[in-house]
Order: C-alpha cells, then sequence, then structure tokens
C-alpha cells in the first residue's frame, strides 16, 4: 500500500475539524493537527481567562449573531430543538458532536503548539516546529499545511494621542469576560461591532455609567426580524444579492424595524454610513439608549490621566475604564510574509486559501483567515473542501497569471488590518470551482419547488452538498425545511434536554 501524504493541520477550531474531515474524505490524505490547548473548540471554547497565545475570545453571555440553520456545518445540522440563537455553549456542545460523529479527535495532538512552519530544499515540502506542553522542541515534515488559526488572531488597539498616560483600566473586548467587576464605574466602550454593542448592553443592565465611542455611525439590526425570521434568514437570499440595491433597502428596512431614526438615537451624524460596512447586531441597544444607561459619542481625540477629549471637543472627566471593542487584524505569524504579501502589504491569497508568491502555492492553504459578512462556518468549510481536493489531486489550480487576476478582482487582505469580504457569494465562488453550486435552470427541469427555493431561499450551507463530491443524503430535506426548523424550538416544544 503507498504512503499517504501527510497534512499538517494548525488549530482545533472550527476551521481545524472541518480540515480534519475533509483531508479524511479524500483517498491518501494522512491529516495530523496541532492544537496549542488541552481542548478543541477554538473560539467557542470559552474560558474565564484568556489562554496563551490566544487571540479572540468569548465572554461569559456571547450569544451567536448568525442563526442555526445560516450557520451549520453543512452535513450536520444543529438540533432543530435548539433556539435560533445559540449560546456559546450550545455551540461549543455541537462543535464536540460533530468532532465525535465524525471520529475527528483521534487526529488531534493537545497541549502542542506549532511555532514556526517552513519549507525544506526544493520548495515542495513543509518543515513544521512544534513544541509539547514541557516545551521540548521537535521538527516533523509534512507534504501540506492547513493553516486554520482564526481569521481573529491579532486584537487591533487604535492608537490615541496620550493613551499610554490614562492611569485607569485599558482592555482590548478579548480580555472582556463578566460586567459585575464594572457596577458603578465609568466604562467608556471604543468600537461600532457587534461585540462593542452587547459589551455595552450588558455593562449598562449591571449598573456601570456607559459611553460608546464610534468613529462612524452604525446601523442596529436585531436579531429577529418582524416577521418572526432571524434576520439572516430573511436577508440571505440569492435574489437579493443579484441586486445589491434591493439588498440595501432590505437591510435597512430590517435595522428600522426598532430604532427607526438611528440620527435621533444619536447612532449615526448626517452622513449616513453604507449598511454594507456598518451594522451591529444588537438586540437591547434601543431600551438601553432610552433608559439614558448608554450615551453614544463620536471618536476619541485624546487621551488624558483620567479624563478623554472628544472629536467634537467634549471632555469626560474621571473614567474608570476603556474596553477597545476595536477588532482584529489579518496576521499569519507562524509563516513568512514573503510568501503573503506584495511590495504594499496586500495578501496575494487565491480564493482566500492558496498563496500564490509561493512557488508551490498548491501545498500551503489558509483557511478561514479571512472574515466574510455573514456565518464564517460555511465559508471555512468550502475552503477545506477546495484545499483538499487539490491536496489529493482532484482539482488542479489555474496557472499563477489566471489566479493573480481572480486576486485582483476582489478585496486584497492586508497585514494587520480588519478588512471584511462579502461572504455568501464568496461561497458560492468556490462552490462553483468545486462542482458543488447548484444551477437554478437545472433544478428549474428537475425539481420545481427546489429551484425556487435555491433562488428565493435562504442560503443555508446545505446548498452545497446537494451534488459533486460529498454529496449528503438529507440536503434537499433540510434546505426545504430550513425556516420551519429554524423556529421549531420556539413553538413550545420540550427542552432540549
Amino acid at each position: 500500500m503507498a504512503s499517504k501524504n501527510r497534512v499538517a493541520i494548525v488549530g482545533a477550531g472550527v476551521a481545524g475539524l472541518m480540515s480534519i474531515k475533509s483531508c479524511l474524505e479524500e483517498d491518501g490524505l494522512e491529516p495530523v493537527c496541532f492544537e496549542r490547548h488541552d481542548k478543541l473548540g477554538g473560539l467557542w471554547n470559552y474560558d474565564p481567562t484568556l489562554r496563551p497565545g490566544q487571540g479572540s475570545a468569548m465572554y461569559e453571555s456571547v450569544v451567536s449573531n448568525n442563526s442555526k440553520e445560516i450557520l451549520s456545518f453543512s452535513d450536520f445540522p444543529f438540533p432543530k430543538e435548539y433556539p435560533p440563537f445559540m449560546s456559546h455553549g450550545l455551540v461549543l456542545r455541537h462543535i464536540q458532536n460533530y468532532a465525535e460523529h465524525f471520529d475527528l479527535e483521534k487526529q488531534i495532538r493537545f497541549n502542542t503548539n506549532v511555532i514556526d512552519v517552513q519549507r525544506n530544499n526544493d520548495g515542495k515540502y513543509w518543515k513544521i516546529q512544534i513544541k509539547d506542553k514541557d516545551d521540548k522542541l521537535s521538527n516533523e515534515e509534512f507534504d501540506y499545511v492547513m493553516i486554520c488559526t482564526s481569521a481573529y488572531n491579532k486584537a487591533i488597539i487604535p492608537s490615541y494621542p496620550g493613551l499610554e498616560n490614562f492611569s485607569g483600566t485599558k482592555i482590548h473586548a478579548n480580555e472582556y469576560r463578566e460586567a459585575s467587576i464594572f457596577k458603578g464605574k465609568k466604562v467608556i466602550v471604543v468600537g461600532g461591532s457587534t461585540s462593542a454593542g452587547e459589551i455595552s448592553c450588558e455593562l449598562a443592565r449591571s449598573g456601570a455609567e456607559v459611553y460608546i465611542s464610534m468613529r462612524h455611525g452604525v446601523w442596529i439590526i436585531s436579531r429577529m426580524c418582524q416577521d418572526g425570521l432571524p434576520y439572516d434568514i430573511a436577508l440571505f437570499r440569492r435574489s437579493l444579492y443579484k441586486s445589491p440595491p434591493k439588498l440595501k433597502e432590505e437591510i435597512e428596512k430590517v435595522c428600522k424595524t426598532r430604532i427607526r431614526d438611528h440620527q435621533k438615537f444619536g447612532l449615526q451624524s448626517k452622513e449616513i454610513y453604507s449598511v454594507f460596512k456598518a451594522v451591529m447586531a444588537c438586540d437591547d441597544m434601543q431600551d438601553r439608549l432610552a433608559q439614558g444607561q448608554i450615551k453614544p459619542m463620536v471618536d476619541i481625540k485624546e487621551f488624558q490621566k483620567n479624563d478623554v477629549i472628544l472629536k467634537d471637543g467634549t471632555t469626560l472627566e474621571n473614567i474608570d475604564a476603556f474596553i477597545f471593542a476595536t477588532g482584529y487584524g489579518f496576521d499569519v505569524p507562524i509563516v513568512n510574509d514573503s510568501w503573503l504579501y506584495d511590495e504594499t502589504g496586500k495578501a496575494e491569497v487565491y480564493k482566500y486559501v492558496f498563496p500564490v508568491r509561493l512557488e508551490h502555492p498548491e501545498r500551503l492553504a489558509l483557511i478561514s483567515l479571512c472574515s466574510p459578512y455573514g456565518p464564517h462556518w460555511p465559508l471555512a468549510e468550502v475552503q477545506t473542501r477546495l484545499a483538499s481536493q487539490v491536496f489529493a489531486g482532484n482539482i488542479a489550480l489555474p496557472e499563477k497569471s489566471t489566479m493573480k487576476k481572480d486576486i485582483d478582482q476582489k478585496i486584497k487582505l492586508e497585514k494587520n488590518k480588519s478588512l471584511y469580504i462579502p461572504g455568501p457569494p464568496t461561497v458560492d465562488d468556490i462552490a462553483e470551482v468545486l462542482g458543488v453550486k447548484p444551477s437554478f435552470w437545472r433544478l428549474l427541469l428537475s425539481d420545481p419547488k427546489l429551484a425556487m427555493a435555491y433562488e428565493y431561499g435562504p442560503m443555508v450551507p446545505y446548498w452545497y452538498r446537494l451534488q459533486g463530491r460529498g454529496a449528503w443524503p438529507g440536503a434537499r430535506d433540510r434546505i426545504l425545511n430550513a425556516v420551519e426548523n429554524t423556529s421549531f424550538c420556539l413553538k413550545g416544544y420540550p427542552s432540549i434536554d
């Protein structure tokens, strides 16, 4: 029997587990996953303290931003008994069930940290330097590498004049866990993200005096729409994505469900920022603003010892703490920068997976290292399927000139910067390469009901299991019942426990 090609997978979060599964499904690949911590789950593995080397992290009250049918694994759905939006504990339980169902954990080496990734002399194979729990260093050789260390691996704290002189507490949102320690404190949360909104509301409910400072205005979107559907079930539809003006109109309509006039609530300047760039999913913001528990402010000009001066000239005095919910930057510290970035610092990565600057880009895959507008899991999953099929020789990458043309037509990632790409269209783009993107016209001839769901129904990940390699028999049923399954547990059925 011929020996298998070894694949090093860095990280046992969701992307790492998907990568293991995708490699196991291809003949001739032997995945070995390295996880620096003692448990799988990555970001969803909640810890009351920030783990060594951890980028993004959960706070205690985190609830998923995407609903279960939109977020789901494509061939291992969340139970319909789960609520539409899930606590981090429920999400982690499902991730653990996924690993158990597909027998993935035996491929993972826990408490093993990848320190460095280097090419050998001919440029085809890899030398991986690892450190075990006893700090012992060793090297191993692999044929292929998949980096699955998350898009959220480098916390960004903006530079402000005088920040180093501020005498109060300064933390990034990745260090925040729960609100009680800030009770009675005067806290400024910086940022316009969902995390900024949720943390602000939680602090306000716990008795802190809260200000939220935003560089740009935001649109607030509630997780549930007026008709009882999650916002993403209502909006993530191909018929809308084909018409950006219509999509923009529909997003604004959902955002105005609770806060019709965002300017009146201090959330937008007269120059309204696009809903494609600044949407905060937060169910409680309107009430906290209306009750005076959160005060929206403009961007910061400078810090003083205990005070902060805003760009409109306002001075806020005696501030106790700052929480920077200012996002994460793209960074892959274990690989050579020259493999990724051009002379302007922009990454040249085909399909956001393969670094074309490498002599052999088909041997290194970046999985889920870009931040999509929309759910991460469906994008990570098609990326893993593409990488494993390229590794196995089922799909050949185009010529480098062709790949570079494709890269030039898309948003380019930049080192240490936070950039978002359009999620669902990017998933469709990769699915087409894989041969798993359905055709509306073929469906119309063979299955008209499914064709209508494809065009006008939600873009759930099961669409990419209808055909081709990895097809799943349950895909059609799950697609047609996605809306019903989303709200199943809201109808008084027994609890999941």
